[in-house]
């Protein structure tokens, strides 16, 4: 019988400014509360190596999930030229959004919504990306950050 956890926390790296994410930092929850325009850097794959993972969730001063809150824009870099695999899926009933060749960056732009979510995990050669946001339109895959 293995063994049984009990009382586990989620790690949880509150954001108010940019920030370079660490390959220490796999299998943290990062909440993005942005005072002004920020970048969030992922370790490069091949750096983060195969399994490392994190989850960045966007926030605002409202302090409750609704449309358009954001105030800031937050652009979520997954390093230039690693051919990532991602889908975006919205609650409003846009079509969502796919990650296609040179799509490196999530650009989250100002109307973008508390409680957006961002998964990544990497097999150590490019960023594997599942999102739930609000609206697709306000946080697209891009080439260059937003």
């Amino acid at each position: 019988m293995g063994r049984v956890f009990f009382n586990t926390k989620e790690n949880i790296h509150n954001l108010t400014a940019s920030y370079t994410v660490l390959a220490s930092d796999s299998g943290k929850t990062f909440i993005v509360l942005p005072a002004a325009t920020t970048e969030i850097t992922l370790p490069a794959p091949a750096t983060a190596g195969e399994g490392w993972n994190c989850t960045i969730i966007l926030q605002s001063d409202s302090g409750f999930g609704g449309d358009a809150l954001m105030d800031q824009k937050v652009n979520i870099d997954m390093s230039s030229g690693t051919a990532n695999v991602g889908l975006i899926l919205a609650v409003d009933g846009d079509a969502g959004d796919q990650a296609v060749e040179n799509d490196d960056f999530i650009a989250c732009s100002a109307n973008a919504s508390p409680g957006d979510r961002f998964e990544f995990v990497t097999d150590g050669t490019r960023y594997y990306v599942h999102g739930l946001v609000a609206d697709a339109s306000e946080t697209p895959f891009a080439a260059a950050a937003g």
